[in-house]
């Protein structure tokens, strides 16, 4: 953006430079949100994948389909260096989803813990292709269509590899309540 902002006469260099500012405050949290997720929860790595993604965006903004939505094409990179870092790392995903704990027996909560135990084993046994799109969809709450373009896949491969990786956790979850995982994701 920054280069393309500079190339066009009516940017200076100044204003490239806030547009950059502002797109870092606009993504930076999500991105690192989603960084920890695919990177097995190391925080730092997940920092510096941050600040390396802003850097690609000032070197190859010119890749940027501007009929595309920048959110989707920012998120696109972000799989992209995690599934490098998956084949030459082995990196993996880890969840800390958010969830409402009603005020309750303490043996709810116990047995919501194992829940959450056993999805994190489940998510973390997919294969990568597999867990990208959970993680896409579960935790980040991408529409599918975005997820194809995101993982530059048709809608048809990403529902397919939703519906495997759904299928193969909820096997490994039936014995929980089902209300734990409605409050996590659901097949639509």
């Amino acid at each position: 953006m920054v280069q393309i902002m500079s190339h066009h006469s009516s940017f200076s260099a100044k204003q490239a430079e806030a547009a950059l500012v502002e797109l870092h405050h606009r993504y930076s949290k999500k991105l690192l949100g989603y960084f920890i997720k695919m990177l097995n929860k190391d925080v730092d790595l997940a920092q510096d994948f941050v600040q390396e993604i802003f850097l690609k965006l000032m070197e190859k903004n010119q890749l940027f389909d501007p009929n595309k939505k920048f959110y989707s094409w920012i998120f696109a990179i972000a799989s992209n260096m995690c599934k490098t870092a998956y084949r030459h790392h082995g990196k993996t995903v880890s969840l800390h989803p958010e969830m409402n704990h009603p005020s309750g027996l303490a043996e709810n909560l116990a047995e919501k813990k194992l829940f959450l135990k056993a999805l994190q084993d489940g998510i973390d046994k997919l294969e990568y292709h597999h867990k990208t799109v959970f993680v896409l969809r579960y935790l980040e709450h991408f529409p599918l269509n975005e997820i194809a373009e995101i993982t530059e896949t048709s809608l048809g491969t990403v529902k397919s590899r939703l519906f495997y990786a759904t299928k193969k956790i909820t096997d490994q979850l039936k014995h929980f309540d089902p209300s734990f995982e409605t409050t996590l994701f659901k097949l639509n």
